[in-house]
């Protein structure tokens, strides 16, 4: 969230994030297109040797483009779509969610040589049902990876659970259909465990890892190399097996 962003820490982080041996730096938030030099960050990270990523929630990207944003300094965008009609769509994203605003989003990422687009859903017990049809959206709009999400509770400030709250063996059940529906568009499901596989620098420079309900702080990369945090995790072979989609980018 820009208003609790550290800013003067942002080139320490971007110095860290460069220095590690990770080879793919995915933007995130919050909505990173908030941030005006995002892109500017981004082509820094590429020139150091790393793919980078964009996940956004798509309503700004056109009004960024028109502004002078470079989607070429990233090697996929991602964008969250999570209804095939606007009243899904708002229902799981908020009031203010666009869907044609996202279709559009997506559209114009697939015009960009050389940037790969990945669609992004999280699914619960909102848009389940609607699953079958947005797979067919999924399918017409051709990304180079659907992700899919079982919904998670983790995060003190998350609310709606109770209508959002998916079992693992439905979620399982409900992304066959969606895989077999969404062909030849290949797909990569995270069940809430598997969602435990990552890192995350927060703008602080905190080191967290999803776990169970909570966020644990592994370190923080302005105090100790990030390879050095990654050398301690006792979380290397999860986060590695959840990253494997990532090889859409070789």
């Amino acid at each position: 969230m820009p208003g609790k962003d550290p800013v003067e820490r942002r080139a320490d982080i971007l110095d860290a994030l460069a220095a590690s041996s990770a080879r793919v730096v995915t933007f995130c938030g919050g909505e990173p297109l908030l941030i005006r030099t995002i892109d500017q960050y981004a082509a820094t990270l590429a020139q150091c040797g790393k793919s980078t990523v964009l996940n956004t929630n798509g309503q700004l990207l056109r009004r960024r483009l028109d502004q002078g944003f470079r989607l070429a300094d990233f090697a996929m965008v991602g964008i969250s779509i999570e209804g095939s009609t606007p009243e899904i769509h708002r229902a799981m994203r908020g009031e203010k969610a666009d869907l044609y605003e996202v279709i559009e989003a997506a559209r114009l990422v697939t015009k960009e040589p050389d940037v790969s687009l990945k669609l992004a859903t999280v699914v619960s017990g909102v848009n389940r049902d609607n699953l079958p049809a947005l797979a067919r959206t999924v399918r017409d709009l051709a990304p180079d990876i659907w992700r899919l999400y079982q919904y998670s509770s983790r995060g003190e400030v998350n609310s709606g659970q109770q209508r959002h709250w998916l079992p693992e063996d439905e979620f399982q059940r409900l992304v066959k259909t969606a895989t077999e529906l969404a062909a030849p568009v290949p797909t990569a499901p995270s069940t809430e465990a598997e969602t435990e596989g990552c890192f995350i620098v927060d703008p602080a420079g905190n080191v967290l890892q999803p776990a169970a309900t909570e966020y644990i702080r592994r370190g923080n990369c302005l105090e100790k190399p990030l390879d050095d945090i990654w050398a301690e995790s006792p979380a290397q072979s999860t986060i590695i097996d959840n990253k494997r989609w990532l090889a859409v980018l070789s």
